[in-house]
């Protein structure tokens, strides 16, 4: 399989009071497998790096003065120049998390609107309610598994493979074993790299209370749908208790945002996680 190029805009920190950006080339297989790769070179005084900004390039030649690039290793290239700024905790850039990144080009929105937040809609004409929360990098499996917890009990978890993963049709696979949150929480954990950080899966957790979905899209955006109200309100609670804030309007890395799904260099291949889920018994729905 021949390498793609990478551009990559990678930001980390000199210390505790000084951000750094950077900007990458790489070569690798797939934009995961070359973000390892330029994570695998050496970061001197570069700490914490992470993907801010990703672009597909055709070739190695339309790189503006390639010719000033340093090479850090036979895949490797960035530009000489670190951009550095103070850090503010109240000026931070949200940092998407791992398996979506935005592209160099902007979309229709400002990226500076996502922030960390939620949005809350009262009963629709089908009696739904409705949450989506947007979380960055650091805290948004942690908060994910945290919100499995809030369900009362589970009837089962979905992976839906979506059709963009290696340009094949999309796939529903069914655990109806799966019946116990610890169960779901310790598969998501063992497989996340896979799973989790895979920018190529939407993941749900249905109850049968209040008809209940609990899901992490491939924007990596929770939501929960439900027609129990109580269940809303302690999902609504326990969000402003974990420090998030209520919006009337939340953006995220999906709609009117140019962005790049991707999957970790060592996570499965589509077919291999194919295989993964029938041998842990998931069904295969049409």
């Amino acid at each position: 399989m021949k390498n793609e190029l990478w551009y990559f805009l990678i930001m980390g920190e000199q210390d505790n009071e000084t951000g750094l950006f950077g900007n990458f080339y790489s070569y690798g297989l797939n934009l995961g497998d070359a973000l390892k790769n330029t994570f695998d070179a050496s970061f001197d005084d570069f700490n914490n790096p992470n993907l801010m900004e990703a672009k597909l390039l055709d070739n190695f030649e339309i790189i503006e003065k390639k010719d000033e690039l340093i090479q850090k290793t036979n895949l490797v290239y960035m530009r000489q120049r670190l951009h550095s700024f103070p850090i503010n905790d109240s000026e931070k850039e949200f940092i998407p998390p791992i398996g979506i990144v935005k592209d160099i080009e902007d979309g229709e929105f400002e990226y500076e609107l996502i922030k960390e937040n939620f949005v809350a809609y009262q009963k629709n004409e089908n009696e739904i309610y409705e949450l989506e929360l947007v979380v960055g990098k650091e805290k948004l499996i942690e908060v994910f598994l945290k919100t499995i917890e809030f369900l009362p009990s589970i009837d089962g978890f979905w992976i839906y493979i979506k059709e963009f993963w290696e340009e094949k049709n999309e796939e529903l696979w069914v655990a109806k074993h799966f019946t116990d949150k610890q169960i779901v929480i310790s598969f998501l954990n063992s497989q996340r790299i896979s799973t989790l950080d895979n920018g190529y899966l939407e993941l749900v957790v249905h109850s049968l209370i209040g008809e209940t979905n609990l899901t992490l899209d491939e924007h990596k955006k929770i939501h929960l749908y439900t027609k129990e109200e109580k269940l809303f309100r302690y999902f609504f609670k326990h969000l402003f208790d974990l420090g998030y804030e209520q919006t009337e309007e939340l953006y995220s890395l999906e709609f009117g945002f140019r962005h790049w799904h991707y999957r970790p260099a060592d996570s499965m291949s589509r077919a291999e996680f194919m295989l993964m889920l029938a041998h842990n018994k998931f069904e295969q729905l049409e």
